[in-house]
C-alpha cells in the first residue's frame, strides 16, 4: 500500500507542476535558473564594437538642445577620421533644430561616406508608426531599428531581427552592424551571459580631447548613445536587471557579432522531464535510504543544469528546467514527510517494544535461577530475582541497597556506580545469614541505561549483582579434598600429603642442611587377624596403630597402603634415629584390645634420609620402600636402612630400558582391550586400549614393570604413539561404533606433540574424533601448565574426549579439576574394591559422583570385580564401569567375538519377543 501511495503522490505532484508551468507560475523560478546559467556561462565581449558614451562632462558645455547636434556632428567627424567601420548614432535626430547645427550634422554625415547609421523607434501611438530621423539625415545615414518589446512580465529577453512597416523593412541595429551574419527571422534571444563591462567604452569628452583615439576606433563599430537610464528609457533584462536602451542594443549587437543568438528548446508540455525526475527518485528511494535517494535526486538536478549550461554555452540553446526542479523538490519534501511519519511510527513501535522488553527482562530477572539484584545510581534496588529475595530478604525492590545487602557486596556495588569499575572476575565471600554462614560466588557488573530510558535521571550507571550459593559445593569439595589428603579409615595423611610433608621439611637451604628421615613401617600378620576376626577388627587395629604412631612426635604420619605406614622426622639417620625406629616397632608390637579380643602384630621398618636419597621426596620414599622390602624379606621385626647396594634394582631397571627399546624395534608389543559397559544394560559401550609386552624369552611382562621404565626413559612417547595409532586403526574397522579410551602419559604432553599424534592417528585410521577418549593421570594436575590446558582444549575442540584416570589416589586438586577441560572422571579401583562393605569407600564414591554431577562430567568406575560392587555403583548413580567382572583385557578378536555374540543375543531376544 505504501508503494502505491508513493506513486500516486508522485503523479499528483507531476500534474500540478506541469499545470503551474503552463500557467506561468514557475516563471520566477525559471528566471532565477536562467540568470544563474548566464552567470556561469558568461563570456567577454568581442571587442569589435565600441560604445561611445555621451557622458555628462560632454553635455555640460552645450547651451541648448540644437547645439547637441553640433556635438554629435563633431563625434561623427572624429570617428570617421579615426577609421571606424560603422557609426551608429543612437540619439534623437527627429525634427529640425538649429540651422547651423543641422547643417553641421548633414556635412558630417556626408563626409562619413555612408558609414553612419541613424536609429528609428516605434511610436507609442495607436498606429505604431516608426519614428524616423529627418529625411536629409536618413538619406545619408539609413536608419536602423532600436526598439525592443518586453515579455508579459515586463522583462526584455528577445531582440527583433528587423521591423516591417507598410512594406518597408528596417534592419535592427544588431543585425545591421554585422550584416554578414545570418539572423533568424522574427526575433532571437539575447545572450545576457556576455559581460557588459567588457565592451570597450570611449567617453565623448575624451573623444573631443586632444588624444588620439584611432587605435580604439579603427576598424570597429562605434555605437554612440547614453548609458544612464531613467524610468522613461530604462529596460528590465535578465541577469543585469534595469539597463539603458543603448546597453541592451550593445548586448544584442555583441550577441549577433559572436553568433550567440539563443534559441529556446523546451519540452512543451514539460511532463516528460518532470515524470522522469519523479520516477528516478522513487526508484532510488526503493534501493537506498532516504538521504541517499535525496542526494541522488539533487545530483540528477545538478547534472540537468550542467547539461543545460553546456547546451547554452556550446550550442546557443536554452532549456526550461524549472518544472523539473520544482517537481523533484516537491517529491523529496513529500517523501521526507512520509519518512518522518514512518520514523514516528517506528519510534512508537520501538517504545512499545521497549516497554514490553522491560516487562520481559523484569520477569527474566525475577525468575532467574541465580540471585540477581539490579541497583540504580541512587543505590536503590530496581529489580531482584526470587532467589535473591529468598536468600537476602523479601520485598527488595524499592529498598536501599545499604539497608539489606552485605558490606562485601556494597563495596563492589559502590565502586561500580561511583567509579565505573566493575569486577573483572567472580569472587567468593562468606555471608552471615540467620541460618549460619553461607559461601557465595558473586560478581558485580556495570551497565548504562541511557539507550533505554527517556529521563535524564535514569540515564546513569546501573550495577547488577549476581550471586550463587555454593556452600554445599564447597563443603563437598572440602570433604573430597580431605579424603584425597587423608586416609578415610584412620584420618592419617594420604600418600600425596605424605610427599608434600617431606617437601615442606626440605623447603629452605637450612632445612636441606638439617635433613629429613623417612620411616616406612609394615605391619605383619594383619591379614591373618582380618581373616580370623573380620574386617571390622582389622580396621580397628589399623586405627589404633595410627594413634600410637601419632604419639611419637613425627612431623607427619601417613597410611600408604593397607598395612604400610610412613613417618617423617627431622634430622638424618643416626643412632638416635635407629633407636627411634626400635621404639616404633615396640610401640606397634604391643597387644591391641579389639572389643574383647587381643591381637599382636609384628612391625618392620625401612629407613632412608635426604643424605642417602637426595632432596627429592619421591626418591626418599622410593628408597625407604626398597629398604622396607628388604626388611620384609628378613626374618623377625627387622629394621633396614637404605644402602647403595640396593642399586641392583636400578640396574635391573636399566636392563628393562634396553629391552624396551629392542621391543619397540622388533614389534613385540600388542594392544589388548578391556570392555567398558553400561551398568544399567550390561552392553559394551567402549573399550580401554592397554599395551602388552610378550618377550621371546621372558614371556609376558607386566605393565607395572615396563610402563615405569618407559616413563623414566622417555620411550613412553614413542610407545604411546604406537598404541594410539594401532588402537584407532583396529577399532575403526569394528562393526559397532564403541568408544575407544587410550592412556596418555604426562611426558607425552610435556615433551611430545600429543595434538599432532592424536590428529594423525585419527586421520590415518578414519576413526571419528567423537569416538576417542584420551585418559590423563592425576599427576598431570600437579605439573599442569598453560600449554597443557591449551593442548587439551585443542583436542576437545576437534571432538576428542578427555578422561581423568585413577581419580582420588594421586595428587588430585579440585581447583585444577574445575579448570581443566576434562569430560570424564574414572574412579580408582582402590575405592571400588572396598564396596559394598567399606562405608568409607562408599562415602568417597558418592562424594566423587556428586562432585562430577555438579561439574557436569561423566564417571566411569574401574576395578569392578563382583556383582555386588556393580549393583552398589549403579544404585549410587554411576552409569558406566569396567573391571574383571565384565571381562579381562583381551586382543581385538576376542572383543569382536563378544560384540557379535551380544548382537546375536539381542536379535534372538527380539525374534522370541
Amino acid at each position: 500500500m505504501t508503494e502505491y501511495r508513493q506513486w500516486f503522490v508522485a503523479a499528483t505532484i507531476a500534474i500540478v507542476v506541469v499545470t503551474a508551468s503552463w500557467l506561468g507560475w514557475l516563471r520566477p523560478v525559471e528566471d532565477g535558473l536562467q540568470n544563474l546559467r548566464f552567470k556561469l556561462a558568461s563570456r567577454p565581449a568581442s571587442g569589435d564594437i565600441v560604445f561611445v558614451e555621451i557622458d555628462p562632462a560632454a553635455l555640460a558645455n552645450i547651451g541648448s538642445a540644437s547645439r547637441a547636434r553640433g556635438l554629435y556632428a563633431d563625434v561623427v567627424a572624429i570617428l570617421a577620421a579615426s577609421g571606424a567601420e560603422m557609426i551608429v548614432l543612437d540619439v534623437n535626430l527627429r525634427g529640425r533644430l538649429g540651422y547651423f547645427d543641422d547643417n553641421e550634422m548633414y556635412s558630417a554625415l556626408s563626409s562619413a561616406a555612408g558609414r553612419v547609421r541613424t536609429t528609428a523607434t516605434m511610436s507609442s501611438g495607436p498606429d505604431h508608426a516608426p519614428e524616423l530621423p529627418l529625411e536629409r539625415f536618413a538619406a545619408l545615414a539609413p536608419p536602423v531599428f532600436v526598439g525592443v518589446t518586453p515579455d508579459r512580465d515586463g522583462v526584455v529577453r528577445r531582440y527583433p531581427s528587423r521591423q516591417m512597416h507598410e512594406g518597408w523593412v528596417i534592419e535592427s541595429l544588431a543585425t545591421a552592424v554585422t550584416p554578414q551574419r545570418r539572423v533568424p527571422d522574427g526575433a532571437f534571444l539575447v545572450d545576457f551571459g556576455i559581460e557588459l563591462d567588457t565592451i570597450p567604452r570611449v567617453p565623448v569628452s575624451a573623444l573631443l580631447g586632444d588624444g588620439d583615439v584611432s587605435p580604439l576606433i579603427s576598424g570597429k563599430v562605434a555605437i554612440v548613445g547614453v548609458s544612464d537610464f531613467s524610468t522613461q528609457n530604462g529596460v528590465m533584462v535578465p541577469r543585469y536587471g534595469m539597463l539603458s536602451a543603448t546597453a541592451v542594443q550593445l548586448l544584442a549587437a555583441e550577441t549577433v557579432r559572436q553568433n550567440r543568438m539563443l534559441s529556446s528548446w523546451r519540452v512543451d508540455p514539460p511532463f516528460v522531464l518532470v515524470a522522469f525526475s519523479a520516477i528516478l527518485f522513487l526508484i532510488l528511494r526503493r534501493k537506498m535510504p532516504f538521504l541517499l535517494a535525496a542526494f541522488g535526486s539533487v545530483a540528477f538536478l545538478i547534472i540537468i543544469e550542467l547539461i543545460t549550461i553546456g547546451m547554452q554555452s556550446r550550442m546557443g540553446v536554452t532549456a526550461h528546467t524549472a518544472a523539473a526542479h520544482v517537481s523533484q523538490f516537491a517529491v523529496i519534501i513529500a517523501a521526507l514527510i512520509q519518512e518522518l511519519g514512518q520514523r514516528n511510527k517506528s519510534l512508537s513501535l520501538a517504545s512499545r517494544e521497549r516497554d514490553s522488553m522491560r516487562g520481559i527482562l523484569a520477569r527474566v530477572v525475577a525468575d532467574n535461577f541465580d540471585g540477581v539484584v539490579v541497583i540504580d545510581h541512587n543505590e536503590v534496588i530496581r529489580a531482584a530475582s526470587k532467589m535473591a529475595e529468598d536468600f537476602i530478604a523479601p520485598g527488595l525492590r524499592g529498598r536501599s541497597a545499604s539497608e539489606v545487602l552485605d558490606d562485601t557486596f556494597l563495596v563492589h556495588i559502590k565502586s561500580a556506580i561511583n567509579l565505573g569499575k566493575a569486577m573483572d572476575r567472580a569472587q567468593e565471600a562468606t555471608i552471615i545469614r540467620p541460618g549460619g554462614e553461607r559461601i557465595v560466588e558473586f560478581v558485580v557488573t556495570l551497565s548504562s541505561v541511557s539507550e533505554w530510558e527517556d529521563t535524564r535521571e535514569s540515564a546513569e550507571r546501573v550495577a547488577c549483582l549476581t550471586f550463587r550459593d555454593i556452600t554445599e559445593r564447597r563443603e563437598a569439595a572440602a570433604r573430597l579434598t580431605y579424603l584425597a589428603e587423608h586416609d578415610p579409615l584412620t584420618g592419617a595423611a594420604s600418600r600425596m600429603r605424605f610427599v608434600e610433608a617431606i617437601n615442606e621439611q626440605l623447603a629452605t637451604p637450612l632445612d636441606r642442611a638439617r635433613g629429613v628421615t623417612v620411616l616406612l613401617v609394615g605391619l605383619a600378620r594383619l591379614k591373618a587377624i582380618t581373616d580370623t576376626l573380620g574386617h571390622a577388627f582389622g580396621d580397628e587395629l589399623v586405627r589404633q596403630a595410627v594413634d600410637r604412631l601419632g604419639s611419637l612426635g613425627a612431623e607427619c604420619v601417613a597410611r600408604l597402603d593397607g598395612n604400610r605406614f610412613g613417618l617423617v622426622f627431622k634430622g638424618l639417620v643416626d643412632t638416635d634415629m635407629l633407636s627411634l625406629a626400635e621404639t616404633v616397632k615396640e610401640t606397634l608390637s604391643r597387644p591391641y584390645a579389639l572389643d574383647g579380643h587381643h591381637a599382636i602384630v609384628g612391625a618392620r621398618v625401612g629407613l632412608s634420609d635426604s643424605d642417602l636419597s637426595g632432596s627429592v621426596p619421591e626418591a626418599i620414599v622410593s628408597h625407604a620402600t626398597m629398604a622396607l622390602s628388604m626388611a620384609d624379606d628378613a626374618s623377625g621385626n627387622a629394621t633396614v636402612v637404605f644402602a647403595a647396594e640396593m642399586d641392583a634394582r636400578i640396574k635391573g631397571k636399566q636392563e628393562m630400558e634396553t629391552a624396551l627399546r629392542a621391543a619397540l624395534e622388533r614389534g613385540q608389543f600388542s594392544v589388548h582391550y578391556q570392555p567398558q559397559v553400561d551398568l544399567d544394560s550390561g552392553e559394551i559401550i567402549g573399550v580401554e586400549a592397554l599395551a602388552r609386552w610378550t618377550h621371546p624369552e621372558l614371556g609376558n611382562i607386566s605393565p607395572g614393570e615396563f610402563i615405569p621404565a618407559a616413563e623414566a626413559t622417555g620411550l613412553i612417547i614413542e610407545l604411546g604413539r604406537w598404541v594410539l595409532e594401532t588402537a584407532c586403526a583396529e577399532v575403526a574397522t569394528w562393526p559397532k561404533p564403541v568408544r575407544l579410551s587410550v592412556n596418555v602419559s604426562p611426558m607425552q604432553f610435556e615433551h611430545g606433540d600429543i595434538v599432532s599424534d592424536v590428529l594423525g592417528a585419527l586421520a590415518k585410521s578414519g576413526l571419528a574424533p567423537e569416538r576417542l577418549d584420551i585418559e590423563i593421570t592425576e599427576s598431570l594436575l600437579v605439573a599442569e601448565t598453560t600449554h597443557v590446558g591449551d593442548k587439551l582444549q585443542l583436542l576437545r575442540g576437534c571432538g576428542v574426549g578427555v578422561a581423568l584416570d585413577d581419580f582420588g589416589t594421586g595428587y588430585s586438586s579440585l581447583s585444577y579439576l574445575g579448570r581443566l577441560p576434562v569430560d570424564k572422571i574414572k574412579i580408582d579401583q582402590s575405592f571400588v574394591r572396598g564396596l559394598p562393605e567399606d562405608d568409607h569407600a562408599t562415602a568417597i564414591v558418592r562424594a566423587v559422583l556428586m562432585l562430577a554431577e555438579s561439574l557436569d562430567k561423566d564417571v566411569v568406575a574401574e576395578g569392578i570385580e563382583t556383582q555386588d560392587q556393580a549393583w552398589v555403583l549403579r544404585l549410587a548413580g554411576c552409569k558406566k564401569g569396567q573391571g574383571y567382572f565384565f571381562g579381562r583385557p583381551g586382543p581385538a578378536l576376542a572383543i569382536l567375538e563378544r560384540l557379535a555374540a551380544s548382537d546375536a543375543d539381542r536379535l534372538a531376544a527380539k525374534k522370541a519377543g
